[in-house]
Parts: structure tokens; C-alpha cells; sequence
């Protein structure tokens, strides 16, 4: 079960990735009861599309603590990773990953977006990583539907393409 702190933190993220403008995405890393890290998908406002909500909280915690720390912690994210980021989690050690929306919520919602699902990519490997989820979330997907049904948002696959 996943403690409500890390639901309250993925959604407050995810929020705050809207109020940029950019794509609900969040991410949570804790280890040993304490979150190290969280972050909150900034591609479209920087035009960078690796800034995925993963990878930024994975970056903060190398930054912050040691990459030591990844071995023995645990990433929640508000959606099933993407390939760029599951492979994130594998390369860096992070050997449990629990996500609420599937990509096929979210595909659903934006008429786009399926791609090799992260449980496909995990079981591929030879890291022992452990892929946890979809656990349906209302309050996450209701911010897909608000983000992905405004301004044409649905449109823009690839942040790096906007204009800013």
C-alpha cells in the first residue's frame, strides 16, 4: 500500500507541472520512509524532452545525496513510465517502481501515446526490478483530462517542437 504522503506529493507535483504548462507527469523517490526527491515533468516549458518527471527526481537524489542512495530506494510515479524512463530506473539501480495511470489511461484521454510498457522493458532485464501498478488514481487522471483536452495540448507529441 502506498503511504497517502506520497499520493499528496505526486499530485501536488503534478499540479505544479500544469500551472507551467506543462504535461501532469510527477515522481517520488523515498528511501527507507523518506522522500529523497520529487519532481515534476518540465519539458514543454524548457523544450527539453528528456526533463521527464523520472529522470529529474533520479537526477536530484545522485545531486543531493549519492547514487548509492537509488539501491535501496523506491520511485513512485504518477504514470507508468516511459521506455526513456523505466530504463532510467534500471541503469540507476532503483530497483522498485510503483506507478498509478497506465499509459493506456492516458492514451486513452489524448487519442496517443502507447509505447512498450515499463513491466514489457523490466521483465526483459536482468536487474531484478520490480514494476508495481496501474493503481487507479481519480485526482491524477482527472488532471490528464483537464491538461490533454485544452489549448490543443493533445496535439503536441514532442515538447521540443514548441515554440516558447
Amino acid at each position: 500500500m502506498v503511504r497517502q504522503r506520497i499520493v499528496e506529493v505526486l499530485i501536488h507535483k503534478q499540479q505544479e507541472a500544469l500551472d507551467c504548462g506543462n504535461p501532469p507527469f510527477a515522481a517520488v523517490i523515498e528511501c527507507d520512509g523518506e522522500i529523497l526527491a520529487s519532481a515534476a515533468n518540465d519539458s514543454r516549458t524548457t523544450g527539453n524532452p528528456l526533463r521527464h518527471a523520472e529522470m529529474l527526481a533520479i537526477e536530484s537524489v545522485i545531486k543531493k545525496n549519492s547514487p548509492a542512495f537509488l539501491l535501496k530506494s523506491h520511485l513512485y510515479a504518477s504514470n507508468e513510465p516511459c521506455p526513456m524512463c523505466i530504463g532510467a530506473c534500471i541503469w540507476s539501480g532503483v530497483h522498485n517502481v510503483t506507478y498509478f495511470l497506465s499509459q493506456e489511461h492516458v492514451a486513452e484521454i489524448r487519442g496517443w501515446g502507447r509505447f512498450i510498457s515499463a513491466k514489457v522493458i523490466a521483465s526483459a532485464d536482468d536487474s531484478g526490478i520490480c514494476v508495481n501498478g496501474p493503481i487507479m488514481n481519480e485526482e491524477m487522471l482527472r488532471m490528464h483530462k483537464r491538461f490533454w483536452s485544452t489549448d490543443g495540448n493533445s496535439k503536441q507529441k514532442h515538447s521540443i517542437h514548441l515554440s516558447h
